[in-house]
């Protein structure tokens, strides 16, 4: 092999293994080149095999495994070849993957722990947010999640429609706002 060529090679080793911007290029690039006919056939665990050829040429490098007989490229090439060839025969062996059927019941109906503690803090805050809210507001919301139309409602509280909707919209803003300040505290103590 030619004096220059190896010369450079060596430079693009000790580059390689001390971090050199250049030399990792260089060799991610004869890595990309190397696996790319492979590309198709390992689909999804390409970004892995990238990564598992460069672990791989990485130990190798530092166990001095290289001995320059041939190009560094050469080598980088075989060494991502068998590479290829030993992620495809771990596909051939791993078994298919089941679909998943959604409607599959999952492994416990129960809320996970986390779950429960994101519940009952929720909880607390909605039970916070409407005692901050006047009676009539609550008495209203009472009114609507029972099913009864405005009108209904509005001939029960003695109101008229259109007033029973603004005061209805202000009560949403008053639970909203409620909301927010009992959210602060809740934030001003996990922080």
């Amino acid at each position: 092999m030619d004096p220059t060529r190896a010369h450079e090679d060596a430079e693009t080793v000790a580059g390689f293994l001390r971090g050199d911007e250049q030399a990792i290029a260089r060799v991610d690039a004869w890595i990309s080149g190397a696996a790319s006919p492979f590309r198709r056939r390992l689909a999804g665990d390409w970004h892995d095999l990238l990564q598992e050829a460069r672990i791989e040429i990485l130990r190798l490098l530092r166990r001095s495994s290289w001995r320059g007989e041939a190009r560094l490229k050469t080598y980088v090439w075989q060494v991502v070849g068998h590479t290829c060839l030993d992620v495809m025969r771990k596909q051939k062996r791993r078994p298919p993957l089941e679909p998943v059927d959604p409607e599959s019941p999952l492994a416990s109906p129960d809320p996970s722990p986390l779950d429960n503690v994101l519940g009952a803090d929720a909880q607390r805050l909605l039970l916070a947010a409407l005692n901050a809210v006047p009676a009539d507001c609550r008495e209203l919301w009472g009114h609507i999640l029972s099913g009864l139309s405005y009108q209904q409602i509005s001939a029960r509280m003695g109101v008229a429609e259109g007033a029973l909707r603004v005061r209805a919209h202000r009560c949403r803003k008053r639970a909203i706002e409620a909301l927010g300040s009992n959210a602060e505290p809740l934030r001003a103590a996990e922080g």
